[in-house]
């Protein structure tokens, strides 16, 4: 019986393996197929080219059009979410080992590099707000992409940012430059930002792979796995070249900065990370709050300047170039207003404007940005009932518990701010843990038109299903995790334990 387990769990784990390998190839293929629904509007210097279009003009994927095509598109994001679960309840288990999951998760990243840009018009705005600054020699957080209306990359920007000033933060505002400076096509700043993403991701898993193996060996290979062999990291976030990766690397820096007992160093991480997508402000804060409640009674307003000190000294050190009367929140305050289709605040809001008459609405924003100030101070007062001894794993569930209730209670959800919790789900139990895992699956089959005027109807049904299937759902994990968060505070259970690990010690008293 031992050896049918075996054999069992070996084809198990063999079929999940290759079920991965044939969804991303699948997705692949789908993404090299000409006006792919996959593909945001692309400059004729960027279509698809190499193997994946091979493949598609062999498979004759290529002569198939319209809403056959988007039926095709369907169906390989869902069997790639499908597959994604698979590969990852095996991971979880053991049964593939952590060098397996890094050989799938770099040979992954290599494909991506063959794949046209997908599923987002934000590099187009990368490299807008780039050109504003290193061309125009205009400040990009008051001047926006419309004063500069005969930019070659007018016609690509996305509508709804075309009289949007920069909502990024300054580093990558000042990175961008630096990719305008040096690269003048479209094409090759699209290459540049892809391959930031690329270097990012793998830079993740580079930092995380050691930590995890040191401090929680059995979960190496999840740890690897939800991020590396994720389809939102893959195509929706590296494909797409968001700078979430480097948001993402600042925060699995500063956490294996945190084990190694080195805070400073974790905070000027963080910091850099804040600089590219203001994001990393939560974990920088629950840092700090860790850091001030470690230190004996007098010192702790010292302690916490000193780490303040270091964050406002990078803050300034990036945003001087840009400061300025005009917005000195330095987009912050344009980002406030944006609202995304699938934030379940969004739902809300527009339940409460069809019961009132489209004036109640901002209510629904107003409460839950009220209630994740109420969770951060509640996360926050748990780190500190845990002082005078405060372990880097409290401080690394502390922050995934946040960075989930962030991308859950926050105006705008989509897929690539999935990737801030990633490098901390590990580390985090089961309750928030599933959540993060059922939001990107959910997140993976969230976008399958991509371009309203390409596929209008099939774009229309897109939306509808967002707001009537996919937001839904999540309005329902978002209500399991404040249950079980709700629970854990008032049992008192470590935000980063599951409830047997805190009862199994009690039981052998």
């Amino acid at each position: 019986m031992l050896q049918s387990g075996a054999v069992q769990a070996s084809t198990t784990r063999n079929a999940a393996i290759a079920g991965s390998i044939a969804s991303v190839v699948l997705v692949a293929i789908v993404a090299s197929v000409p006006r792919s629904p996959l593909q945001p509007v692309l400059p004729g210097s960027t279509q698809a080219t190499g193997p994946f279009r091979w493949l598609a003009e062999l498979t004759a994927l290529d002569r198939v059009h319209g809403n056959a095509l988007v039926a095709v598109s369907v169906i390989a994001v869902a069997l790639a979410a499908a597959a994604f679960l698979a590969v990852l309840r095996e991971s979880w288990r053991g049964t593939i080992s952590p060098g397996t999951v890094i050989g799938l998760a770099v040979a992954y990243h290599v494909v991506v590099l063959f794949l046209p840009l997908l599923f987002s018009r934000d590099v187009y705005s990368y490299a807008y707000y780039g050109r504003i600054a290193a061309v125009y020699h205009a400040n990009p957080y008051v001047s926006t992409p419309s004063d500069f209306p005969s930019d070659p990359l007018a016609q690509y920007v996305g509508p709804r940012w075309v009289d949007t000033p920069a909502v990024y933060g300054p580093l990558f505002t000042l990175l961008s430059s630096g990719v305008a400076r040096i690269l003048g096509s479209i094409a090759a700043s699209i290459a540049a930002f892809r391959a930031i993403a690329v270097a990012a991701s793998l830079a993740t898993i580079a930092v995380l792979a050691p930590l995890v193996r040191r401090v929680r060996p059995d979960r190496e290979a999840f740890a690897v796995a939800i991020i590396g062999l994720n389809p939102v990291v893959l195509f929706q976030s590296v494909a797409s070249g968001h700078n979430d990766l480097l948001v993402a690397l600042s925060i699995a820096g500063a956490l294996a900065l945190v084990f190694a007992g080195k805070e400073f160093p974790a905070t000027a991480v963080l910091s850099l990370g804040a600089m590219v997508k203001a994001t990393a402000v939560v974990p920088l804060l629950l840092l700090v709050v860790a850091v001030a409640a470690r230190a004996e009674p007098g010192r702790r307003a010292r302690a916490a300047a000193a780490h303040l000190g270091v964050a406002a000294g990078i803050a300034l050190l990036f945003a001087l170039p840009f400061l300025q009367t005009n917005d000195p929140t330095l987009g912050m305050a344009e980002l406030a207003r944006h609202q995304g289709w699938l934030a379940p605040s969004r739902f809300f809001g527009r339940v409460l404007d069809a019961m009132t008459g489209e004036s109640l609405g901002i209510v629904a924003r107003v409460a839950f940005a009220i209630a994740f100030v109420l969770v951060l101070l509640l996360i926050a007062r748990a780190l500190v009932r845990r002082a005078p001894s405060i372990p880097a794993e409290a401080q690394g569930g502390a922050w995934g518990w946040s960075l989930v209730f962030l991308m859950l209670l926050g105006p705008v959800l989509l897929p690539w701010y999935l990737t801030w919790t990633l490098p901390l789900a590990w580390l985090l139990p089961k309750v928030p843990r599933l959540a993060v895992v059922w939001i990107g699956t959910l997140l993976t089959v969230s976008q399958w038109a991509t371009e309203p005027s390409r596929y209008p109807r099939a774009y229309d049904a897109n939306v509808l299903y967002g707001h009537y299937v996919l937001t839904p759902v999540a309005v329902a994990v978002l209500a399991w995790l404040v249950l079980d968060f709700v629970r854990r505070l008032r049992a008192g259970t470590p935000l980063e334990k599951e409830a047997s690990e805190v009862a199994a010690p009690a039981s052998h008293r």
